[in-house]
């Protein structure tokens, strides 16, 4: 399996314990339960919305709640925990997540926003420290740890949306779905807490806010744009596919789980085996192939009302969609920019797809309509093409 990109691999710092570990089992185990949340929420939030009498503009404004506060937590907050070992930053990440998760669940209308917030926190958190343990353990076992990271969130959400649909079609309440949603969360965060790395990160392993290379060096901004896009995409279909296909589409929850499921496990095997197979075209010429096929995919589920002809859309979506970041990660052999901290800012940029593509979304369901927000997806699938027509030609083939 190919790598999106090299890491540098180093030795054992002098003076680390020779205990010092990052296993890599149970922080994808972690990973999983941050993407099962989601495959969860994204079916449910039909009857949340429901039982909360809260509009989809209203939706959105607390989207916009759970962006800032993980923009803040992202920018003032993680910086500072950098002195704590990973047996404490990632299981609090999930804590903090699997925290927001029972208070959605359980807390009255009047205080949802809370748990709204505790959610960002999570999100924040996760986002950044799991991904420093994962290029820990990647540089330690030289394998393709951030590869699987990413492909196992895919694999929650692939669990969760069927889980929750089942729990639905069988007529039981919404809030036992969110709740073993947090019970998982939870077990993930005891798992890693036992098993994560007992030292502090090293400062070049935990630069994950940093932007500075995009100055030093302003091609990386062309691999960021491509990963901004492609977790743009996949935010968007984590926080709005669902009820673009129970609301707009008048789709089950059976129906609306089975087509996530197509869109998450084409993610999750795209993960896994696209990148081998595309990555033989080079990263530029993957990032087209992305680009289109997604567009593609986009195109076909805005325009059918066919909620059977959404689900083979979103496959298309997903499994094109799943190449896109790694290829945009390869490009960051290009510039002359220290490997970990392009990859770095590459990273921090992309990941601000995610925090602010739900309020966005929001915004548009709210002015138009939900379709409206299916057609979002397909103008950021144009970003990609774009970003791809101005990357370097001179990638070959790996």
């Amino acid at each position: 399996m190919d790598l999106p990109f090299k890491p540098e691999f180093t030795r054992r710092p002098e003076g680390a314990s020779k205990d010092a570990r990052t296993p890599i089992l149970p922080l994808l185990a972690g990973y999983w339960s941050f993407g099962q949340y989601w495959g969860v929420w994204v079916i449910l939030v039909f009857e949340f919305q429901k039982a909360h009498h809260i509009s989809n503009p209203g939706l959105g404004l607390l989207y916009t709640l759970l962006s800032g506060t993980a923009i803040v937590v992202m920018l003032l907050i993680a910086p500072r925990m950098q002195r704590f070992s990973l047996s404490t930053n990632v299981p609090l990440s999930l804590t903090a997540l699997g925290i927001g998760t029972v208070a959605i669940t359980y807390l009255p209308s009047a205080f949802t926003f809370l748990g709204f917030a505790a959610v960002g926190a999570g999100n924040g958190l996760i986002d950044i420290y799991g991904n420093v343990a994962a290029q820990r353990a990647e540089v330690r076992t030289r394998r393709p740890v951030l590869q699987w990271l990413h492909a196992s969130y895919a694999l929650g959400g692939v669990t969760g949306a069927g889980v929750a649909g089942l729990l639905r079609v069988a007529g039981v309440d919404y809030r036992l779905g969110l709740a073993y949603a947090g019970v998982t969360l939870f077990a993930t965060a005891w798992w890693t807490q036992r098993t994560m790395d007992r030292e502090p990160s090293p400062p070049a392993a935990a630069t994950t806010l940093s932007i500075s290379a995009l100055f030093r060096s302003p091609m990386l901004w062309i691999p960021a744009i491509v990963v901004l896009f492609a977790f743009l995409i996949e935010g968007s279909m984590d926080t709005w596919s669902g009820l673009y296909l129970r609301r707009g589409l008048h789709a089950g929850a059976g129906t609306a789980a089975l087509a996530f499921i197509a869109f998450s496990s084409a993610v999750f095997f795209g993960r896994l085996f696209a990148g081998k197979v595309l990555f033989g075209l080079g990263p530029r010429r993957t990032i087209l192939v992305a680009g289109i096929g997604s567009a593609v995919g986009g195109i076909t589920a805005t325009l059918t009302s066919s909620p059977v002809i959404v689900g083979v859309a979103f496959l298309l979506l997903g499994f094109t969609l799943s190449a896109a970041a790694p290829a945009g990660y390869g490009l960051v052999e290009s510039s002359e920019e220290d490997a970990s901290s392009a990859i770095a800012a590459v990273t921090t940029v992309g990941y601000t797809g995610f925090v602010w593509s739900p309020p966005l979304l929001g915004w548009v369901a709210q002015t138009f309509s939900l379709r409206a927000t299916m057609a979002v997806i397909v103008i950021a699938t144009l970003g990609l093409i774009g970003a791809g027509l101005l990357a370097p030609h001179h990638d070959s083939s790996r």
